[in-house]
């Protein structure tokens, strides 16, 4: 009887332990995923201030933030990659469309400077 006992008490024993072990083990992923989540979270936060710097027009905020819900971080990385090359192509355009006019002024003084020495 005393070997019964013995047996059901380390059977006892051994599923208390087994279980204390799952629970350390689920306690454990939990707190992976906290923090996965947590790295989720300030990367999203990142990402929608990223938009609102980039971002010039409220129509091309709304379409970051779409793509971001509906199509993830990557494109909308992407799309906000875009945004940039087209207003840096685009402040180039206007530095070049700056200059010409003073190019074609400074052609015409000169034309007016060697027309009057003559």
């Amino acid at each position: 009887m005393t070997l019964t006992l013995d047996n059901r008490s380390q059977n006892k024993e051994s599923s208390l332990t087994q279980a204390l072990r799952q629970i350390q083990q689920l306690n454990f992923k939990i707190a992976v995923l906290e923090q996965q989540h947590q790295d989720y979270v300030q990367k999203q936060q990142n990402l929608i201030s990223a938009i609102a710097e980039i971002c010039v027009s409220p129509m091309q905020e709304i379409q970051a933030l779409r793509i971001l819900i509906y199509r993830g971080e990557v494109a909308c990385r992407q799309y906000l990659r875009s945004v940039l090359v087209k207003q840096s192509q685009g402040s180039k355009m206007t530095i070049e469309q700056m200059e010409k006019p003073t190019s074609n002024k400074r052609a015409k003084n000169r034309g007016f400077l060697q027309n009057s020495k003559e």
